[in-house]
């Protein structure tokens, strides 16, 4: 169970059980307080054009509404943490990378689960978990979800330490009883020496990390394909994906800007998207 006491934030449109309920059970493995946040906010393209009072206070009438399904799901669940429920004005975006700014995670459904009436349907997820100052999992809504039981997946580049998606990983993997799958995908066409080469980087990269948490199991997985499909690939059988965020103009993680957002867009099992710097004190 980790100190940090900030809550963790998820962001809900419509109705979003799976992300509440994720959200409910990491904060109750912190042991931290879920905070539901809703926007009613107008996105700034519209705010400039004719938008009126009453339009306005439907949209958060229509905001309230949503906090009160929301509320209605979690007192059926009887995961035993704190929840408060904030109705904010600000455009979605916003309030969630304000959010993140005092959160140890933020939550937030995939972007094809639209805001009311598909208002606020942009990329949503995708820019919040680029941008946001915390971990951020974004997690599929299934119609019809089957059991996945792969454990943790973390896509690794072999090139830098990428300390804070592993540790995040390592975390999750350790908290849930998973083993945690060390991914990289070495593309077509690289030669014996140079896969050769890759693998010894990843050891190098894990080194230590099995003396920290003993009680992890890892397994190392270099497939021969392009790194966006086997990473969608392994969200159809994993329980969580890690990849990490590219930080300033440099690219600490393997996983780039467009790759993150197509591994966040085509996924099946929730992504966590973890900035180079994540550190639970």
């Amino acid at each position: 169970m980790e100190s940090n006491s900030k809550p963790v934030v998820v962001g809900v449109g419509d109705k979003q059980p799976t992300a509440l309920r994720f959200a409910l059970r990491e904060a109750h493995r912190r042991a931290v307080e879920v905070r539901v946040v809703h926007s009613a906010g107008v996105p700034i393209e519209l705010a400039a054009g004719h938008v009126t009072a009453e339009f306005v206070d439907d949209l958060r009438e229509a905001g309230q509404k949503v906090l009160d399904h929301a509320r209605h799901f979690i007192e059926q669940e009887v995961t035993p943490v704190r929840v408060a429920y904030e109705l904010t004005t600000a455009p979605p975006i916003a309030a969630l990378e304000a959010q993140s700014r005092e959160a140890s995670v933020v939550v937030v459904g995939a972007d094809d689960i639209r805001w009311p009436d598909r208002l606020f349907g942009g990329a949503v997820a995708s820019h919040v978990a680029l941008h946001a100052s915390c971990p951020v999992i974004v997690v599929p809504e299934r119609a019809y979800p089957t059991p996945l039981s792969g454990g943790v997946v973390i896509a690794l580049d072999g090139e830098t330490p990428a300390s804070g998606p592993l540790q995040f990983a390592f975390e999750q993997a350790r908290a849930n009883g998973h083993v945690l799958h060390v991914l990289h995908a070495i593309e077509p066409g690289t030669s014996p020496t140079d896969c050769e080469s890759i693998r010894a980087n990843i050891g190098v990269v894990l080194a230590g990390w099995s003396h920290a948490y003993p009680d992890v199991r890892v397994l190392q997985n270099f497939p021969i394909d392009d790194v966006e499909e086997a990473c969608r690939r392994a969200t159809e059988y994993s329980e969580l994906v890690v990849v990490g965020r590219p930080h300033g103009h440099t690219l600490p993680f393997t996983i780039a800007r467009p790759l993150a957002a197509g591994v966040i867009k085509h996924a099946h099992c929730p992504v966590a998207v973890v900035p180079a710097d994540y550190h639970v004190a």
